[in-house]
């Protein structure tokens, strides 16, 4: 799935620019990022915006704007800049070339012809997220049936993530009835994932982090709804939307699922580098989590995603063996999180993530690993110092 392109609109003339917004904010694979309305100051102001293209209309004052095309595109030669005006003037866009630009669209744009030439001239260039991200963007915790602990596996691995301070990370509560994401870290948010998509066409990068609650850890958390109702007022197609603005802003995107198979999870699942799913080896649990496991491979590159990790391990010892379960489901359990009741218990009672409760227990251990091995460049570049091999485990 391609990140969304991040382009900022610079023209101080209210009559075309309204319009553009409108233009680039109905683009499924356009972030208008920012709007800005002074070419004198735009140069000032890109610098505090990771943006990889910038549409500068040329109509309100020429001369000055193609100064501005100019100081952008040797401030940063990667830039796109994009001039655009209403007249197709030959020595205007000459003017343009020759300052740095890459091409000359004519207004009024059409939709499909913009986007083709982002498409065309935006080259990826590493992640613009602050920090370094070598690892899956989007993570998918689900599962086959609820009380399984998908949502506690969600939060502590979000939780482990965000604590080896590597890359800005955000834990999305996609359970839309019944979530406890919040209630997991004792969080109460000001804004809800159904305020933010009804506000989805205003946002920009700075209105986004505004819109996240963060936990102590650091972790950026985005709650379900607060009414059940509001679940059915979702859009899938603009939480897809949503869903690559977040990819876009953040190092790392967590997503608990709900266990409905709603047209919001399968988006979720599409847009997702790993499916994280969670199981048991108890009869019901594992028949059903194969049965998941079936329809994830039905649909084109999902079944590469899947990576299995088994909760409560050694509760049902004797009932299935992993071996056992591996052949079953045709996959490898990647991860063993044990039976360890009374530290999950305190972590739920207190609203904290695993590591706050029992740092250093074998559970917490899992998740580094599973932190680790999903993102092995967390413990290259860890500025805690190292004690030995498995030092950063306790």
């Amino acid at each position: 799935m391609l990140d969304l392109i991040r382009v900022v609109l610079i023209d101080p003339s209210e009559p075309t620019r309204e319009p553009l917004k409108r233009l680039l904010g109905g683009m499924s694979r356009v972030w208008l990022a920012e709007s800005l309305t002074d070419y004198q100051d735009a140069a000032r102001q890109m610098k505090d915006l990771a943006v990889q293209a910038a549409l500068v209309v040329l109509d309100h004052d020429p001369g000055r704007a193609i100064e501005l095309i100019a100081t952008l595109t040797q401030a940063d030669p990667e830039l796109v800049v994009v001039p655009a005006s209403s007249k197709s003037d030959g020595s205007l866009i000459i003017k343009s070339v020759r300052a740095g630009a890459r091409e000359f669209v004519t207004l009024p744009a059409e939709p499909a012809e913009l986007l083709e030439t982002f498409s065309r001239l935006v080259k990826p260039r590493g992640n613009l997220t602050s920090g370094g991200n070598s690892g899956p963007r989007v993570i998918t915790v689900t599962g086959a049936s609820g009380g399984i602990g998908c949502t506690s596996v969600a939060v502590n691995l979000a939780a482990t993530i965000a604590s080896l301070k590597q890359h800005e990370s955000l834990l999305l509560d996609l359970d839309l009835a019944f979530g406890s994401v919040d209630a997991g870290l004792d969080v109460a948010g000001d804004y809800t994932l159904t305020q933010v998509l009804q506000c989805f066409d205003r946002l920009d990068l700075t209105l986004l982090k505004r819109s996240m609650t963060r936990h102590q850890s650091g972790l950026y958390v985005l709650p379900r709804p607060v009414d059940i109702h509001e679940a059915a007022t979702v859009d899938p197609e603009v939480f897809r939307r949503l869903l690559g603005l977040l990819r876009a802003a953040y190092g790392t995107v967590i997503i608990d699922a709900s266990k409905g198979l709603q047209a919001t999870d399968f988006v979720a699942y599409e847009m997702s580098d790993v499916i994280l799913v969670v199981t048991q080896l108890d009869l019901i649990c594992l028949r059903n989590t194969t049965r998941l496991v079936q329809l994830l491979r039905q649909f084109d590159g999902l079944g590469d995603r899947i990576k299995i990790i088994e909760n409560r391990a050694g509760l049902f010892d004797g009932e299935i063996s992993r071996a056992r379960a591996e052949e079953t489901l045709k996959l490898p359990i990647s991860w063993q999180i044990p039976d360890a009741v009374k530290p999950f218990q305190a972590a739920r009672t207190q609203g904290s993530p695993i590591a706050d409760v029992a740092k250093g227990s074998r559970a917490h251990q899992v998740f580094l690993e599973a932190a680790r091995a999903l993102w092995p460049q967390l413990e290259e570049d860890s500025n805690k110092p190292r004690r030995g091999l498995f030092a950063a485990f306790f």
